[in-house]
């Protein structure tokens, strides 16, 4: 891309005066790249989408490195098995909304609510630790050097483009090269890597949700997994028609304890339902943990 784009009389530089890169909000950016299209030209729709999601994503200055900018914002989903897809239905388009931020080093995944608002969850994809990057269509595919593949979906329309341009610049390391892992997530308290099945982070001792409690808390409490996992509105939904279905098999069994005939049907359906729901719940919520989601909410970001 040209390293300087013409806007009205002025220009879009990457620098101040002092040499340092230009900040927005405290984040460094590459304004040569994030306000242009995919053929470098400045677009002023392009700089209020970008920041748009930077307002989104203030807090990601904290986890950037020395010399380390963005150059790009969008908006996709976290990768979703078949087997999720099957289960959840169309509702993963709820559970996996994301923002990915590409910087001159590496990928950034935020999980997000449906608002967009994160939840504390962020992962990182290291160009070094990548054999091959590309987008198909709206969807952002990733092998790894240690053989893993990953995909996310449904990126966002304006920056299609934008990114094709800027992958195709990113030179990726021998196969020797890099740390030789996939993607891999960071605590959001102190920015450290964690290493898989990490239930609390051995660098600052923040603790994160666990699996086990995701499952206890879908099968003890209505809606109990998604309150859990920090979805507040799909929770008490499914908190709601739990509680209708008990409601119905408690008055069936209060009337077979009089006496009263019961068509089955009536107990067998919600029952049936029931269990279905607190599978689904049970399911879903653990591979929503797998995403590292702190214990506590209220936590302040330092690096250590």
């Amino acid at each position: 891309m040209p390293s300087v784009h013409a806007v009205g009389n002025d220009s879009v530089r990457s620098q101040n005066i002092f040499g340092q890169p230009l900040t927005i909000f405290g984040i460094p950016v590459d304004r040569e790249t994030i306000f242009s299209d995919h053929k470098g030209i400045y677009r002023i729709r392009t700089e209020k989408r970008q920041r748009k999601l930077i307002v989104k994503s203030t807090f990601i200055k904290f986890f950037l490195h020395h010399e380390e900018t963005i150059r790009c914002l969008t908006t996709g989903y976290s990768p979703v098995s078949i087997k999720e897809q099957l289960i959840t239905g169309p509702a993963f388009l709820y559970f996996k909304k994301a923002i990915f931020i590409f910087t001159n080093k590496r990928i950034l995944h935020v999980p997000t609510r449906f608002n967009r608002s994160q939840y504390g969850a962020v992962s990182q994809i290291l160009y070094e630790d990548c054999a091959r990057i590309i987008i198909k269509g709206r969807t952002l595919h990733v092998d790894y050097k240690n053989g893993r593949q990953e995909a996310f979906p449904y990126l966002g329309r304006q920056e299609k483009k934008k990114l094709r341009t800027l992958i195709a610049g990113v030179t990726l390391s021998p196969k020797e090269a890099g740390q030789l892992k996939s993607r891999v997530h960071l605590c959001p308290s102190c920015t450290h890597i964690l290493q898989p099945g990490d239930k609390i982070c051995e660098t600052c001792k923040m603790k994160f949700k666990t699996p086990f409690k995701a499952k206890l808390f879908s099968l003890l409490i209505p809606g109990g997994g998604y309150f859990y996992s920090r979805f507040k509105i799909i929770a008490t939904a499914a908190g709601l028609f739990e509680t209708a279905l008990m409601t119905v098999l408690v008055l069936q069994g209060l009337a077979l304890h009089r006496g009263t005939p019961v068509a089955l049907h009536w107990v067998a359906l919600p029952a049936f339902a029931l269990v279905l729901e607190k599978f689904v719940m049970a399911y879903h919520t653990q591979t929503l943990i797998q995403n590292v989601i702190p214990e506590k909410g209220d936590y302040a970001v330092r690096k250590i």
